[in-house]
């Protein structure tokens, strides 16, 4: 029991104080800078779950997880101390996307106007009730978004919008593009396991399903208005409306969604709902807590500021930073990595990015590329559709530093790196007339196709000593490309990247020059 105690009191005060901090520190934030004083105005995605599940892991990592190494077990100490830091994240997002929800309903104001045209007249608000309005359900549009989810991807979404234009009565015509638009959005989960056939079967099952019920949909039986902000559902509402006129929908305007419950009701349990997540995950830390052994010598290390000799995240850390015989590597990593973050940030989601805004930020297609933009080309080469596709190519990379810059130097790695991936793009937009590509593949077996190419030139001692990493290469871009013939994998540009790299590498190979292997 002394031990017990002693646990909680070099834990639990840490993990409360992050705790506390992290989940107010984020609120305000919020209602400073895109509540209050609108200076920031990203999707509300990103506020109310994106940022509640990655920024408490900056504090834990940095201040909990060394507490943790008190915690002693007989085997596999890293990953249980893991759970820990794992639980202390879960429990801090959990509260923060509850609280996060409750602050949007919490602040949204609720304004009564006679008509439609009143909303242009006032400074927006979250929440409309209108006295008199008309809806032209004869003029509307629609647009379906098709995404995958899932960890594997085994699942494919469709989530179907549906607008049409408020007037403000029925003797109002349409002559110009409306600014109001009633919104209804319609989502379905199917197995992204099946056959093409079969999947386009279900979805034009449901198509036809909600395109009855939006037949006899009664619009003018709600408490009141919700304006979609600026979100995901913000976005595929405008390209319904796009779809109506084929025309670009601005940021003026505005997307109403009925809501039948009242206005005094919105925000339900959810100030309650903030403790009690928080505290059924204090609970569980703390019942955790008893199972682990505990080091008074740790204790007295952290107490006495003394760093562990090994410690994973800080090597991670220092890896980022370009020196030494990773430069290029951590040079290209950095850049792969911000410019995932600034995507995530801008709204892409974190699993699946849909083809639009892949082509927004500079994917390859053959259409947009051929036709004037070839700069697609480049900028799809750090580009990356999800994060299980960005881990997979970090990874290759963090092996790329490990056996192939060493060997060809940065210069050259950098020189491969580039051409290889133009290469790799080049390829993709000769063989897929309408595939959009994105990633940092084609580049990454360029490295790889040099190293086998700078290997089969090499007559320098080192040749032999070299022969199992040229194996484990080969094995590594077979099982690739074998792997790129039953997914939605773009094998053009790895085998584009590969030759262009094989090609490179014996051309700026020396067989007089010596190199580290």
């Amino acid at each position: 029991m002394k031990t017990y105690i002693t646990k909680l009191k070099h834990i639990v005060p840490t993990f409360m104080i992050i705790a506390l901090l992290t989940i107010s520190g984020i609120l305000f934030l919020r209602w400073i800078l895109a509540i209050r004083f609108d200076i920031l105005d990203i999707k509300e995605e990103m506020w109310c779950f994106w940022l509640p599940v990655t920024l408490p892991w900056i504090p834990v990592l940095i201040w909990l997880r060394p507490r943790l190494r008190i915690l002693t077990f007989k085997k596999d100490t890293d990953n249980r101390r893991f759970f820990f830091q794992f639980l202390a994240v879960g429990t801090i997002a959990v509260s923060l996307m509850v609280a996060q929800n409750f602050l949007t309903t919490s602040t949204g104001e609720l304004k009564e106007l006679p008509s439609i045209k009143d909303i242009g007249k006032n400074e927006l608000v979250r929440y409309y009730k209108l006295k008199d309005f008309h809806v032209t359900d004869d003029f509307g549009g629609t647009y379906t978004n098709f995404r995958q989810s899932g960890k594997y991807n085994q699942h494919l979404n469709f989530d179907i919008y549906f607008v049409v234009p408020i007037l403000e009565n029925s003797s109002v015509k349409i002559n110009t593009i409306p600014r109001y638009w009633y919104g209804v959005n319609f989502k379905k989960e199917i197995s992204n396991n099946i056959s093409n056939e079969e999947k386009e079967k279900k979805y034009h099952a449901f198509y036809q399903e909600c395109a009855q019920k939006m037949d006899t949909y009664d619009y003018y039986t709600l408490d009141h208005f919700e304006r979609t902000p600026t979100s995901e559902d913000r976005k595929y509402y405008l390209a319904a409306v796009q779809s109506r006129f084929q025309q670009t929908a601005g940021d003026n305007f505005i997307v109403l969604e009925p809501v039948k419950e009242k206005y005094e009701d919105r925000n339900g349990n959810k100030f309650a709902w903030i403790f009690y997540t928080f505290g059924i995950g204090l609970g569980i830390f703390l019942f955790s807590l008893i199972w682990p052994g505990y080091s008074e010598s740790q204790r007295k290390n952290f107490l006495a500021g003394k760093k562990p000799k090994s410690d994973d995240l800080r090597d991670a850390i220092n890896f980022l930073i370009p020196k030494g015989a990773h430069f290029a590597s951590s040079v290209v990593i950095d850049l792969n990595l911000l410019v995932y973050i600034i995507m995530i940030f801008s709204g892409i989601s974190i699993f699946s990015a849909n083809g639009t805004d892949l082509l927004e930020w500079g994917a390859n297609r053959r259409q947009e590329t051929t036709s004037g933009e070839w700069w697609r080309l480049f900028t799809s080469m750090f580009l990356h559709g999800g994060i299980m596709h960005l881990i997979m190519n970090i990874t290759a990379l963090v092996l790329a530093s490990i056996f192939i810059e060493p060997i060809l130097g940065r210069k050259k790695y950098f020189i491969i790196y580039i051409i290889a991936g133009l290469c790799g793009s080049l390829a993709s937009i000769m063989w897929y007339p309408n595939t959009i590509s994105v990633g940092a593949s084609g580049a990454i077996f360029g490295l790889f196709g040099a190293i086998l190419g700078h290997y089969y030139k090499d007559t320098s001692p080192d040749r032999e000593a070299n022969k199992g990493f040229i194996t484990m290469t080969w094995i590594y871009v077979g099982i690739n490309l074998f792997w790129g013939l039953f997914g939605s994998i773009d094998n053009a540009a790895h085998i584009g990247g590969l030759l262009a790299g094989l090609a490179i590498g014996m051309l700026l190979n020396n067989p007089g020059e010596s190199h580290e292997s």
